[in-house]
């Protein structure tokens, strides 16, 4: 728990080996692991590291039959460990994974030993490969807003600016390149990154019910595949000692969380940015009543 002293005179309290297919010795790694980091990263073609704007909190409690996952907002302002205090995402870019892990601990209080990061690009070939989303889109307004975040890539990646555009909307099958697309749209929205972190939420657990429809050896194919690309500390034979588990809790149930809560924060400029700054006790609270079961 920490104090963090913003603009000079302002100080605001902040919160602080075998691949095994036994069942009972993936549930016991899962129990193990307790927390993994999910993190999409916004690093370009071309870039080696970038911001993370996706950071969400992976627990899994085989015993409840639960997953949960917990969003952290990445304009959320943190003290950074050697680093002046600044947003969140901020940490992954300054210090790599290790660098986040510490920070998020510091700041509230949750360990993490395990994380798993994408880039936006990769996220878009994994979904391709799973053989795309079924997402919703709530009308032509929010279509145009997916598609501007396609285009943006589409020029980035040197494709014709039309490439791979929705055409409608409503319910409908997504590629890779227009699901991470719906996932990232923020601009011209009334709910913002608050809502991005939502959609965000949508996309890992429908990715996670597609990974549960599929067989051990296409799951082996499909982590082999793509493991090299990956930002990642667990090893292939971890992800494989996790199948079996993953596999067994596709009728778990699934509970969400976003930091800050509703209600809970409020907007402050900092040395010209705009971060959220979380009421200490609402969001220490949530994080408790969220990771405890009765």
């Amino acid at each position: 728990l920490e104090e963090i002293l913003l603009e000079e005179g302002d100080q605001i309290e902040f919160y602080d080996d075998a691949i095994s297919d036994s069942l009972e010795a993936s549930l016991e790694k899962v129990n193990e692991m307790s927390h993994i980091l999910l993190l999409g990263i916004d690093a370009r073609p071309g870039q080696t590291t970038g911001r993370t704007d996706t950071m969400i909190i992976l627990t899994v409690d085989t015993n409840n039959q639960k997953i949960k996952l917990m969003s952290l907002m990445r304009d959320i302002i943190v003290a950074i460990p050697g680093r002046e205090n600044n947003r969140l995402n901020s940490a992954y870019y300054f210090g790599g994974p290790d660098l986040l892990l510490q920070t998020i601990e510091n700041n509230f209080g949750i360990h993490i030993e395990h994380y798993v990061g994408v880039n936006f690009s990769l996220l878009a070939d994994l979904i391709d490969q799973i053989g795309g989303l079924t997402l919703t889109v709530e009308s032509e307004y929010y279509m145009d807003r997916i598609n501007a975040v396609i285009k943006e890539d589409n020029k980035v990646l040197g494709l014709p600016e039309d490439d791979g555009l929705l055409t409608h909307a409503g319910e409908q099958l997504m590629t890779g390149k227009q699901a991470q697309a719906y996932a990232r749209y923020r601009y011209g929205t009334s709910d913002g990154d608050f809502g991005r972190t939502a959609r965000q939420r949508e996309v890992i657990t429908k990715i996670f019910h597609r990974l549960t429809e599929m067989s051990m050896v296409e799951l082996s194919a499909l982590a082999m595949a793509n493991l090299g690309n990956v930002v990642t500390n667990l090893t292939l034979q971890d992800i494989m000692l996790l199948a079996p588990a993953m596999l067994s809790l596709k009728d778990a149930e699934i509970e969400e969380l976003r930091l800050p809560v509703d209600g809970g924060y409020k907007f402050q400029t900092v040395r010209g940015m705009s971060v959220i700054v979380p009421d200490r006790t609402m969001t220490m609270e949530a994080i408790a009543e969220f990771l405890t079961e009765d």
